[in-house]
């Protein structure tokens, strides 16, 4: 087994579904910068959600969701308000655009799915997920990567 295959075959992977997605999420003015799809579907599943909550549910570092979220407010997707549970957080909305490209991108992260799924074979859909899940918490518990001598 080649030393970097786990590392490659995200990293290949993670740049194949971004292509597949790309063009069609342009089609529909969505910026593509990081995360704004996740972020429209995470929307539309949700509703209003901070800043805060979009970071924890979509795996975004919390800068780069305020980052995307500006993007997301430029192209009218999505609409800031002051959050009343909290002075210093913003919630955000969908506005009526945004919640028509997030229905859409909802179908499409399906239709991704599909694809996917078609690659498992008789693979046991579940257990993929669940061997992912426990790859994704392994990096989330191991501190930074550090050199050693």
């Amino acid at each position: 087994m080649e030393r970097y295959t786990l590392h490659a075959s995200i990293a290949r992977l993670e740049y194949e579904r971004r292509r597949y997605l790309r063009a069609y999420f342009q089609t529909l003015n969505i910026p593509l910068g990081q995360g704004q799809p996740r972020i429209l579907a995470q929307l539309h599943r949700s509703g209003p959600s901070s800043q805060k909550e979009l970071s924890a549910v979509c795996g975004i570092d919390e800068s780069t969701v305020s980052r995307s979220v500006d993007r997301l407010a430029e192209a009218a997707l999505v609409q800031l308000s002051p959050d009343p549970a909290c002075r210093r957080s913003t919630r955000v909305a969908l506005t009526p655009q945004g919640a028509a490209a997030a229905a859409k991108v909802v179908v499409a992260f399906e239709h991704e799915d599909a694809v996917l799924r078609t690659a498992l074979g008789g693979a046991d859909e579940k257990a993929v997920i669940a061997t992912l899940s426990a790859m994704a918490d392994a990096m989330a518990a191991a501190p930074p990567y550090e050199e050693t001598e």
